[in-house]
């Protein structure tokens, strides 16, 4: 039954895509050009002791799976439109999405020969690091997953895109181009993720307001870029909690909320064959339940960073190796933290299949679903994951 919805979905992206085609040559006077794009993926996940993205604690899962359609096309020469439908299972507690990953309207407001000022609007991939913005199709990962550390799979819809207008525009600085990205929005509400964040079980999810601020400097295929990113999502949420000792007492709370405040300043150098890539991470999680004023409920702090190298050997083969660590500050327990050494492997026989093996050496637990995983009071901190995925795209 599992294989036949994978197909299923998998046609209609297949049909989906010639009716785009079809429909944008009957209307080529508005809509050019026209581009579209579909890609399927299936991973294969081993791990030991634990369950890591899906369910393969000492046995081979199966679970991991994405698909998704993205077109993009001009309307009368000047109005952008981008949308993206993606369909993507992780483990069976999380289930299968089929989400608008994005849908927006981009609009140039100026242009010149060295500076320039755009609007977007409706659903927009929030541009969060380096990599946020192309993490979806695997032909455009480092890896089969992210890097854990800054680019949380915990959280990956949350953070991925958000309903709101953004800024954007550029200028050339002594022949390097300074970009800007303002982002407001109202963030997706994702109940499963912000559960597993938060430690909560709202009886009400509501994404409030977010604001996301980023400038960076640089070429993206050659040489030096830098980038400082601020994003900060706040949710609105409704829960009840035992009064004192009785189970039978319950307080329930309307007005409570969180926040997720993240600082990411990200550096890169790139050459034709080779890469490194250094991103760190600030990370501030507060909960507000004004019927616990004087208690701190689910906060912290973390700091978190991966450092990156990807070689590049031919039109190929390439490999990469990366180092990830994430801290809960103040805390030595490994519950809290997560460091990950892994590398591995890509091999791209043409444009559009692409076969990935990698292996991760892991200290910890804090990007391990905790609806996924009981983690004893004396666990063993050191287990490994080996991850394995096909793709093809079109």
């Amino acid at each position: 039954m599992k294989i036949l919805r994978y197909l299923l979905f998998t046609s209609s992206l297949l049909l989906g895509s010639h009716s785009s085609s079809l429909f944008a040559e009957e209307n080529g006077d508005w809509f050019t050009p026209f581009s579209w794009e579909a890609f399927v993926s299936q991973s294969v996940i081993y791990s030991s002791d634990y369950d890591y993205l899906s369910r393969s604690d000492d046995e081979a899962s199966l679970d991991m799976w994405e698909a998704g359609l993205l077109f993009s096309t001009t309307v009368k020469g000047s109005i952008g439109v981008s949308a993206q439908l993606l369909g993507r299972k992780v483990s069976e507690s999380s289930g299968e999405d089929i989400r608008l990953d994005y849908g927006f309207f981009s609009y140039p407001i100026y242009q010149s020969f060295d500076r320039s000022l755009g609007l977007r609007l409706g659903r927009i991939r929030s541009s969060y690091g380096f990599y946020n913005e192309t993490r979806d199709i695997p032909h455009t990962r480092t890896g089969v997953v992210m890097p854990q550390a800054v680019y949380f799979d915990m959280t990956r819809n949350s953070f991925y895109s958000a309903d709101g207008v953004e800024f954007f525009g550029s200028y050339d600085l002594s022949g390097e181009p300074l970009a800007f990205q303002l982002f407001l929005s109202q963030p997706v509400a994702d109940k499963d993720e912000l559960e597993e964040a938060s430690q909560l079980s709202p009886s009400k999810l509501k994404g409030d307001r977010s604001l996301l601020a980023k400038i960076i400097y640089g070429e993206e295929f050659d040489g030096w870029r830098a980038s400082i990113t601020y994003f900060k999502p706040e949710y609105e949420v409704s829960v009840e909690f035992p009064a004192g000792d009785d189970p039978l007492l319950m307080i329930v709370e309307p007005d409570a909320s969180f926040y997720s405040e993240n600082i990411v300043t990200s550096l890169e150098y790139n050459q034709f064959q080779w890469s490194v890539t250094f991103e760190y991470l600030r990370h501030k999680f507060q909960t507000n339940i004004p019927a616990l004023a004087s208690e701190a409920v689910n906060d912290f702090y973390e700091e978190a960073y991966y450092l990156q190298s990807v070689y590049r050997f031919d039109e190929f083969w390439e490999m990469y190796v990366r180092y990830e660590q994430t801290k809960l500050r103040g805390s030595s327990d490994p519950k809290s933290s997560f460091d990950d050494a892994n590398f591995g492997l890509a091999f791209r026989p043409d444009e559009n299949w692409l076969l990935r093996a990698e292996i991760h050496y892991i200290e910890g637990y804090s990007r391990l679903f905790s609806r996924d995983n009981s983690i004893s009071d004396e666990p063993d901190p050191y287990w490994t994951a080996v991850l394995f995925q096909l793709a093809y795209r079109w």
